[in-house]
C-alpha cells in the first residue's frame, strides 16, 4: 500500500519538472520518507513503463536528470487517485460505522 501511495504522490509531483533530489525533499515535506534507493528504481520503473519521461540538465557544474509525466501518465495517475479514493472512503466509512457502534 505504502509502495502505491509513493507512486501515485511521485506522479503528482511530476506534473512539473523535477530532478531527483526535489522529489525526495518534496515527498518528506509531506511526510511521505523516500529513500534515494527506492526513489531511483521507481522512477526507472516508471520511465520504462511510458509513464514518465525524462531528460538530463548538462548546463550546470553537476549533471541532474529531470522527469515529468506522460500523457499517458496522466490516465493512468487519474485511475490510481481514483482507486486511492475509493478505499479511503470505504475506511472512513468502516471508521464511521466503528464510532456508530460504540454509542
Amino acid at each position: 500500500m505504502r509502495r502505491g501511495a509513493i507512486q501515485v504522490a511521485v506522479m503528482c509531483l511530476l506534473e512539473k519538472e523535477h530532478y531527483g533530489y526535489e522529489i525526495t525533499k518534496n515527498l518528506k515535506n509531506s511526510g511521505l520518507k523516500v529513500e534515494e534507493g527506492t526513489l531511483y528504481p521507481l522512477l526507472r520503473r516508471l520511465e520504462n513503463d511510458k509513464l514518465l519521461s525524462s531528460r538530463w540538465d548538462t548546463e550546470d557544474t553537476r549533471p541532474r536528470k529531470y522527469y515529468t509525466v506522460t500523457d499517458y501518465g496522466r490516465k493512468v495517475r487519474e485511475n490510481w487517485l481514483d482507486f486511492f479514493k475509493s478505499i479511503n472512503e470505504s475506511i472512513e466509512q468502516f471508521e464511521n460505522n466503528l464510532k456508530s457502534q460504540d454509542r
